[in-house]
């Protein structure tokens, strides 16, 4: 019996061939520019918590140096020959000289009989304070001779060391927050002044709520240095604003937002986040409410003593009085960890704004994320409140307080630093959530999952390393650990380990126009590798954008975008895992002494790095090791050149650029008669084009090596039916001995860019591997005049899927389902590229028996090719559904859709033919385990789990089955938007339901697992109850008086095409969702598998 090899490679277009021209007016698709999974996106709630106490008067110390033993005498006249001694850290304040032999304004400094005059700055008027230090700096340095000489200093003397310490922070928090304000819902709170409404600087106000576009400027400049210092009180009373609660230190006197605080928190995901920035300990800083006036404050418990601990918490005195010096009382730890600690959404807070409740199991609880900022003090009680209490060696762990950081600055270049890295880690962690996806967790060598993530709030991109349990031994075998070091407890985040962006390798290609004729040549990412032109087009003639786009990241591209990442977002390129050459060719292929087994054993001494391929939307396919996650080159295809510049622009709006998936092969290359290693990728909506690297030796990464490491690129230049390369390139070897790359069209091919298709045709390319010349092109010849929703879009083809059916690793046949819906195939089993040829059309899908305008079925995602139960022609798998597109992510738009099984005997199919399946419940079942502990219920398992139950009814004489995504409440927009898998005689799938609530961007996905042959229920599907086993426990549903297990289950939003390890008996399908990779015991295993018939892939 033949067995069916499906190649499943990436892919890879070409164009070409002379085919009659068709001319229409063609639609094009509204394919999305940015990410569908985030078109809305949660902004955080930032409330700046700004010190205005007295102290704020002071100057901003300058830097320069501190005079050390140097005591001045001075005097005022009008306070005849009083001494100051300037010590160092002594504040004086008022200081002015308006008579004497200074001149008016100026102040005189004696020591011995030596005079210096100075205009001091005072940005605060006669109420400025300086330091001791201050002064002697700026008169050692300042000063002259004599006895009516004065220098001023506002001429000589740096501006920004003339500002207090308020006016500092006022200028920079109004730059910060203005420059993010698009990004982060802004607010402003400050500490309570001086006798407002009869408590006598108690606690804080919350001037400005939190809002969208916050312009915060008429606020901060309002500030005015008036107070003590009531830090731990003013933070508990923003917790008392989130919360939507009454105000606790005023009667009324300050906003209250109609008689209470108003809660800014719209979103069940929403994060906030709470700046503390102050200049000094607390002062009058120790009432607080008990639990009689804060239901979140249990009865026996304080919340100025919220750890427990108050050995940390200072000298405790009984009034406000007796803490008038500053340091006496250290709460400020204690309420961050309040903040973190506590909902502030209840039960009784009903619904989101989405309708959702607050009370979503996804998000645990809306609590407070504090940040601290010490501006010129830096001590332990700031970096409690932030960061908690370090870990004491042999004696204690770390204990986490306000789950953010701490920061010191001491003049305005620092504290711009200090607001822009919280910004940028507020970001970060408001990317772990509504605005942050993940591509496919890729599981590679059985011992790690890689996981792309992208952060919609700046574009930045992670690429994280997860270990994988790869002891059979264990219970958690084939689990993903996340109890790294690493983001989300990965071992590593890549994108934090690119080297600097002057000693990268990045490589890219150009046309060398100093040859005749002029090719494409790979050159070294640097200014001296462009014309003049060129500088001009790609970087506006401006080295530095090139700086920037290479990774600089410092005062010299200012000018430019800021980002908290050099490594762009990932969205839909899935990593790929190069290691040792491992593939199983025949002996025979290559030349005496050149076999697969000679190229392999060239490895043997000194064995490939381990490397990790992903393109990103920062214009670069990255090569990061793949066990440190250090980057070892990056390679910017020539497309996509011209918009690079577009990444520094300040005012960026998301595109695509090396979006596509890269796909590697080893190939024998007869000219050179060399095994070579081959990368190959495309673009997506990146571009129209397609590329291939040669990566046989990573060791020879460098930028002197960009011509031997670039191979060829190929774009609609070379042929106008290529569109945006949506379609994964495969790499095979065909009957003339030859490899090709072989790859569909993709979509948008008449797109009005100068290389317009006449008709919008879906055709497929067969490219030669080494060289990107075009063997072959063929043509379905159905396209815009052919729309079956008369909407004249052009058609196209994404993945395809070659086939071998004889077991000889060569490839037969190819697959591929188009835009349209229709499913063809295309023989190659021919020595002569004159035989290859479109062979029929097998199947055309609509959501009913006759298809209509309104019913058609796209498909957008690769054919999976299996064996059947009886007799030798091939099973055809495929799902329907399209994710492309702007209003795609509304599932009310998007139709029936379906999952289809076709029996390929060499003739057209109808849905008539096939045998339908239903959904016949979908709903949450309780499934507990006792976990085998008798009298003991500490270890038992419950929870409500989403299942599916499905039909089972008996395949007869049809031509193969479906099943469309309607459960019994309707119609949503599922569809299939990955590959199905074969495992054993099951067919395993992943569907999603696209939904516009942004806290579940990716909306609903379920994993469903059927009888590959009839599409009917399996006897054992998913370990439901965790036992561990598949039993009893697993068989949730009733049929007929018989227990029976459930065909789906719900596995979170935004999934993906399972990643499968696995074990004697079970596969663990490890799934990347939006934020985390899950993993899922489905029956199978090696055990299972070889008891049944499988595709053969490579």
């Amino acid at each position: 019996m033949n067995k069916y090899n499906q190649v499943l490679m990436p892919v890879a277009f070409c164009a070409a061939v002379f085919l009659p021209v068709k001319l229409y007016a063609a639609n094009d698709l509204s394919l999305a520019e940015a990410p569908l999974l985030v078109t809305t996106t949660v902004q955080p709630n930032v409330m700046l918590l700004l010190d205005n106490s007295g102290s704020m008067e002071n100057v901003v110390w300058y830097p320069g140096g501190v005079i050390g033993g140097v005591t001045y005498a001075g005097y005022d006249d009008s306070v005849t020959y009083d001494d100051w001694n300037w010590n160092t850290n002594t504040t004086y304040t008022p200081l002015n000289d308006g008579n004497g032999d200074c001149n008016g304004d100026s102040v005189r400094g004696l020591r011995g009989g030596n005079i210096r005059c100075l205009i001091l700055p005072d940005p605060e008027g006669d109420s400025t304070r300086y330091k001791g230090n201050y002064l002697n700096y700026l008169f050692v340095t300042f000063g002259v001779n004599g006895t009516a000489n004065t220098e001023d200093l506002t001429a000589s003397f740096d501006a920004k060391y003339q500002q207090s310490r308020l006016q500092t922070v006022q200028t920079v928090a109004k730059a910060v927050t203005a420059a993010t304000n698009t990004k982060m819902r802004f607010g402003l709170a400050k500490l309570a002044t001086l006798d407002v409404g009869g408590n006598n600087n108690k606690g804080g106000t919350v001037v400005s709520a939190c809002q969208p576009n916050q312009n915060l400027d008429t606020a901060i400049d309002a500030l005015t240095p008036s107070t003590w210092t009531p830090l731990s009180e003013a933070l508990y009373e923003v917790t008392r604003y989130f919360r939507g609660l009454d105000p606790f230190y005023s009667a009324g006197s300050f906003p209250k937002w109609d008689g209470t605080h108003v809660s800014p928190i719209e979103y069940r995901c929403q994060k906030n986040f709470t700046i503390v920035l102050t200049d000094g300990l607390p002062t009058y800083d120790m009432e607080f409410p008990g639990s009689a006036d804060d239901d979140d404050i249990p009865t026996g418990r304080s919340v100025q003593n919220w750890d427990e601990n108050s050995a940390n918490d200072g000298p405790q005195g009984t009034s406000d009085g007796d803490q008038q010096d500053e340091g006496n009382s250290l709460y400020l730890d204690d309420i961050a960890k309040f903040a973190w600690d506590t909902d502030f959404k209840t039960a009784a807070d009903g619904n989101d704004v989405t309708s959702v409740s607050y009370q979503d199991p996804a998000f645990e609880k809306q609590n407070m994320h504090t940040y601290t900022v010490g501006f010129a003090v830096d001590n332990q009680m700031l970096q409690h409140a932030a960061e908690g209490l370090p870990a004491v060696d042999g004696v204690s762990a770390a204990v986490p307080y306000g789950h953010g950081h701490y920061y010191t600055a001491t003049d305005s270049d620092g504290l711009t630093d200090a607001l822009l890295a919280a910004f940028a880690d507020i970001a970060k962690k408001t990317g772990s959530s509504s605005s942050a996806a993940a591509n496919t967790g890729r599981v590679q060598s059985g011992s790690r999952a890689y996981q792309a993530r992208f952060n919609s709030t700046d574009w930045s991109g992670q690429l994280l390393a997860f270990e994988i349990e790869s002891d059979a031994t264990e219970a958690a075998y084939g689990d993903v650990l996340t109890d790294g070091a690493g983001p989300s407890g990965s071992e590593f985040d890549a994108g934090e380990s690119i080297p600097d962006w002057d000693s990268r390798i990045i490589i890219t290609n150009k046309l060398d126009t100093s040859v005749s004729p002029s090719v494409e040549t790979g050159y070294r990412f640097s200014w001296d590798q462009f014309t003049a032109a060129e500088k001009t087009a790609y970087f506006d003639d401006q080295e530095a954008v090139l700086e920037y786009l290479r990774g600089r990241n410092d005062s010299a591209v200012s000018a430019y975008r800021a980002r908290t990442s050099i490594l762009g977002d990932i969205v839909s390129s899935s990593p790929y895992f190069v290691g040792k050459p491992s593939a199983r060719y025949p002996e025979t292929w290559g030349v005496t002494g050149k076999r697969y087994s000679d190229f392999k054993d060239s490895f043997a001494t000194t064995p490939r790095q381990n490397l990790l391929y992903v393109g990103a939307n920062d214009g670069m396919l990255h090569a990061f090791d793949a066990d440190t996650g250090v980057e070892k080159m990056a390679y910017i295809p020539g497309s996509v050149l011209p918009k690079l510049k577009a990444l520094a622009d300040p005012d960026y709006a998301h595109d695509f650029y090396v979006d596509g998936s890269p796909t590697v092969v080893d190939a024998y290359d007869a000219t050179t008669a060399a095994w070579k290693t081959v990368l190959i990728g495309g673009l997506n909506k990146g571009g129209q084009a397609i590329y291939a690297l040669d990566i046989t030796n990573p060791s020879t990464f460098s930028e002197a090596n960009a011509n031997s490491i670039f191979m060829w690129e190929f774009t609609d230049q070379e042929d106008a039916d290529l569109g945006y390369t949506y379609s994964r390139p495969k790499i095979v070897k065909l009957q003339d001995g030859q490899w090709y790359a072989i790859f569909g069209n993709g979509y948008n091919s008449t797109e009005t860019d100068g290389q317009a298709s006449s008709s919008g045709d879906a055709v497929i390319y067969i490219v030669n591997l080494f060289d990107g010349t075009l063997k072959k092109k063929i043509s379905t010849n159905v396209g815009v005049a052919e729309d079956p929703a008369n909407a004249s879009r052009p058609n196209g083809f994404a993945t395809v899927t070659p086939v071998d059916v004889d077991g000889d690793q060569v490839a037969d046949f190819v697959y591929g389902g188009d835009l349209f819906g229709n499913v063809w195939k295309f023989t190659l089993d021919s020595s002569s590229s004159v035989d290859w040829a479109l062979d029929y059309k097998l199947f055309s899908a609509c959501s009913a028996n006759t298809c209509t305008s309104s019913n058609v079925q796209p498909i957008t995602t690769p054919v999976t090719i299996g064996r059947p139960k009886y007799g030798t022609d091939p099973m055809v798998y495929f799902g329907t559904g399209k994710y492309l597109e702007t209003t795609d992510n509304n599932g009310s738009l998007g139709g029936i859709q379906s999952f289809y099984a076709i029996h390929d005997e060499g003739a057209v199919v109808l849905r008539s033919a096939l045998l339908q399946q239903s959904i016949l419940d979908e709903s949450s079942v309780t499934v507990t385990n006792k976990n085998g502990t008798p009298n003991d219920a500490s270890d038992d398992y419950s929870e409500d789990v989403p299942l599916r139950k499905t039909s089972n009814l008996y395949m007869a004489s049809h031509k193969g089955w479906y099943l469309d995504f309607v459960p019994p409440q309707g119609e949503r927009g599922e569809r299939l938007v990955s590959a199905p898998a074969l495992r054993g005689g099951r067919v395993l799938f992943v569907t999603n339901i696209p939904a516009n609530d942004p806290c579940s961007p990716g909306g609903d996905s379920w994993l469903m697992s059927l009888d590959a042959f009839s599409g009917g229920r399996l006897i054992n599907t998913y370990d439901i109850d965790n036992s561990g086993s598949f039993g009893a426990g697993d068989r949730v549903y009733t049929d007929a008086g018989s227990q029976i297990v459930a065909s789906g289950i719900k596995v979170g939003s935004g999934g993906n095409a399972p990643s499968f390890m696995p074990g004697s008996d079970t596969d663990k399908a490890i799934i990347s969702g939006n934020d985390q990779l899950e993993t899922y015991d489905v029956y199978g295993g090696d055990d299972v598998n070889r008891q049944s018939w499988q595709q053969i892939t490579r």
